[in-house]
């Protein structure tokens, strides 16, 4: 909270003064629509509490996958997975959340708060109940959260006069970029859903028409819809736990993945220098996966391995003469092993191929090497 002392201080005391004093019942009794598991719990606001089945492996409940560093050494019960639905899609200061869920796993249980503010002079209770979940220690899961979400939070406290409880955030979607992009035609949450996890909503309502369905349950008092909007939320939620114990299970098990996915994880394994990172990818390029072979080229080359990237580079350019393994194989047999003929081969192959691409900087600087190759091809020669 601002300091007492400050304007925004006196203007936060003064707007939620305000905002307490005028609270009203709204036209049409619309509290009265929200069936059990519903129940109010402010003037404005309704929360509803779900259990399900937590979906992480009970044996290794306590593993934390090191694939996000915002986990090292915490509990999987640190975690709170939270998703907000909006009076609009594409955030700014007029967008103000009127759905927020809230999942964390409770002795192997998935527990989701879901808090609805029915009309927007509750949105201060509304805030108010979000941050008491907010408490140190604890690590936000979301998707697309960091864009969207925390923002369009952060922002309605400030305008509220009130502080945010900030916590350590893990974003799914970057994971899930990183993991399945290349193969899937998006990455949003629905796609993931059905490709991934294998969950099929059905009579699902689509998210753009969410804002419309609140707007009119605001203006009429009711919407037959709004159950739909809760359930659409609650998956969500659901989707997000489900997510994260599918990636924590690729995590720990990475030799199980699917044939498609094998570059991709031997990618997000390298850095932690885990020897199933190199396996995959190996995996991947016996299958002629140029994309993995390049991946494990350049990190056997940035790990000083200069003779298995050689390798990969002349399996490669056996295999089809592209520019990557080309100039790769060029630069290592001019650097590192002084073969020079070799390299003026396989660079003049390369400004053969490149001119066809009409790539004028590329053509530049190959045919600048050619030259400085034919130097050294000269100047190594013996006396005759």
């Amino acid at each position: 909270m601002a300091s007492s002392g400050s304007l925004a201080g006196r203007l936060g005391r003064i707007r939620t003064s305000r905002d307490r004093k005028n609270i009203f019942q709204p036209q049409n009794e619309t509290l009265n629509i929200l069936k059990p598991p519903w129940k109010q719990v402010k003037p404005f606001v309704s929360m509803c509490r779900e259990i399900f089945t937590s979906p992480f492996d009970k044996s290794i409940l306590k593993r934390i996958p090191p694939l996000f560093s915002e986990m090292e050494n915490r509990d999987i019960e640190n975690l709170i997975f939270y998703d907000l639905e909006t009076t609009g899609l594409s955030g700014g200061a007029g967008t103000i959340a009127f759905l927020a869920g809230f999942g964390w796993i409770e002795k192997n249980r998935l527990i989701i708060n879901q808090y609805f503010l029915h009309d927007f002079p509750g949105e201060i209770d509304f805030l108010l109940l979000i941050n008491e979940l907010l408490v140190p220690g604890k690590i936000l899961v979301s998707y697309n959260g960091k864009s969207f979400d925390h923002p369009l939070l952060r922002t309605r406290f400030l305008m509220k006069g009130l502080k945010l409880n900030e916590l350590p955030e893990i974003d799914l979607l970057h994971a899930a970029r990183r993991l399945w992009k290349k193969r899937l035609p998006s990455c949003r949450l629905g796609t993931i859903e059905n490709s991934i996890l294998g969950i099929h909503r059905v009579g699902d309502i689509p998210g753009i028409e969410i804002p419309d369905i609140y707007f009119n349950y605001l203006k009429k008092g009711h919407d037959n819809r709004i159950a739909g909007v809760f359930r659409h939320h609650l998956q969500d939620i659901k989707s997000l736990a489900g997510l994260l114990a599918h990636m924590e299970k690729l995590w720990l098990n990475p030799m199980d993945v699917s044939v498609e996915d094998r570059t991709a994880l031997g990618r997000l394994l390298l850095p932690g220098n885990r020897k199933e990172g190199e396996a995959l990818l190996r995996e991947s390029w016996n299958n002629r996966d140029f994309e993995a072979a390049q991946i494990l080229s350049i990190y056997y080359k940035r790990k000083g391995n200069y003779i298995g990237a050689a390798n990969i580079w002349k399996e490669m350019w056996q295999t089809r003469s592209g520019f990557f393994q080309g100039i790769e194989l060029a630069k290592y047999y001019e650097h590192k092993i002084k073969d020079f003929i070799s390299a003026k081969s396989i660079v003049e192959v390369l400004i053969q191929e490149v001119i066809t691409r009409d790539n004028i900087k590329v053509i530049e600087a190959l045919k600048h090497r050619l030259k400085r190759l034919e130097r050294k091809t000269d100047s190594s020669r013996p006396d005759k």
